[in-house]
């Protein structure tokens, strides 16, 4: 009777196990189901999605992933994925991973990556432990999302950031002189007046208007300045006759040449049509031609040619002055190096010339580029559109 009751015992507690155990399959099961079906959703998910297990390597990868470097989930296994990371980027990467792996603890790190196309892209992962449903940690799973343009963007605020404190030193610089030129000489020519000392009346009233003169032209190329920047300046090319352009030029500068004895010499006379915009190609040759004459030595020649080349007209105004030394050839057309270099014969300027050349030109579709030797001279090039293809 005893061994009869035991036996039903068992019997009951073999039945419970089995329903114990059939329960925990079913529950594996679901679990095994929830693990595939976030796996499948994070497939499309555009994100790239990786897992890692406990022993801190990847075994998975999303289909966006896989899409981003154009490898396979066995190259990306493991620690395959990590060489697509930029060589500057690895070790922080690793170290970022590595030690809030151990700590269990969420991260966020930027590294570039490689993608199929074999470019680096900037990259924001975003990593995090999971667990199971009785809290027991698995491993890390993280979501990386293309921030490339972002960075662009910063660097481009950075660089904005920079021209603007560049930009207000040059307005306190080369503002201030003449400015300065302008009150120093009327409070003098009021005191002669007073004093019915009339006699130089009329180089007070020049030096007045020379100042004068380099304020309202520095305030026109920074307007100028300001305006591309900040996407204002509207850009009419019409088509013209370059050569009468630059004939006209050479007649504003005319006096200023020949108070250094220099030669404007145009060495081509083959009739140039374009289509320029004809304010924004008039600054150029003002700039340039200036320049030109600022840093030539006295006594000198400024030749200005052009010609056909490769289905363009390059156009060259070259000077017999100092030169440009070689390291700041780079830089010339840059905000950065804008500052105000002495000519010849002590001729200021404002460092903005050059830059607004540069911007103009590339409106135009077109290129500028300088050769230079010290104590020799330099050579500006810029191209311009054939008129059958503008």
């Amino acid at each position: 009777m005893e061994m009869t009751l035991e036996l039903q015992e068992l019997r009951s507690r073999v039945e419970l196990l089995e329903i114990e155990n059939k329960q925990l399959r079913l529950k594996q099961v679901e679990i095994n189901q929830a693990k595939e079906l976030y796996l499948k959703i994070f497939e499309e998910f555009p994100a790239l999605i990786w897992r890692s297990r406990l022993d801190m390597l990847c075994d998975h990868f999303n289909k966006t992933w896989l899409d981003f470097t154009g490898r396979t989930k066995a190259q990306e296994f493991g620690n395959g994925w990590a060489e697509g990371v930029h060589p500057d980027d690895f070790q922080q990467c690793v170290d970022t991973y590595v030690s809030n792996f151990e700590k269990r603890q969420a991260f966020v790190m930027e590294y570039r990556m490689k993608n199929k196309h074999g470019e680096y892209r900037w990259i924001r992962d975003y990593g995090r432990p999971f667990y199971d449903l009785d809290n027991e940690f698995l491993g890390y799973i993280g979501s990386c999302y293309d921030i490339t343009d972002n960075k662009d963007n910063e660097l481009r605020l950075v660089e904005l950031n920079a021209t603007k404190d560049k930009f207000f030193s040059l307005i306190g610089h080369d503002l201030k002189n003449p400015i300065n030129s302008i009150i120093g000489l009327s409070n003098l020519l009021v005191k002669k007046i007073k004093q019915d000392h009339q006699t130089n009346l009329p180089e007070l009233a020049e030096g007045i208007y020379n100042s004068s003169q380099k304020v309202m032209n520095l305030l026109v190329q920074l307007l100028d300045w300001a305006r591309i920047n900040g996407g204002s300046m509207d850009f009419h090319p019409i088509t013209c006759n370059l050569q009468q352009l630059i004939l006209d030029t050479i007649a504003l500068f005319d006096e200023t040449a020949k108070l250094k004895s220099l030669e404007i010499v145009v060495a081509s006379h083959e009739p140039i049509e374009v289509s320029v915009d004809i304010d924004m190609m008039n600054a150029v040759l003002r700039n340039l031609i200036s320049n030109a004459i600022k840093y030539s030595f006295p006594s000198n020649a400024i030749r200005l040619s052009w010609k056909q080349d490769q289905g363009q007209w390059v156009i060259c105004i070259k000077d017999h002055g100092v030169g440009i030394p070689k390291a700041d050839l780079d830089k010339i057309f840059k905000l950065e190096h804008g500052t105000s270099t002495l000519g010849t014969q002590n001729e200021k300027g404002t460092g903005l010339g050059l830059l607004l050349c540069k911007e103009f030109i590339q409106r135009h579709g077109s290129q500028i580029w300088v050769e230079s030797e010290e104590n020799k001279g330099t050579s500006f090039y810029f191209t311009l559109p054939l008129i059958n293809q503008n």
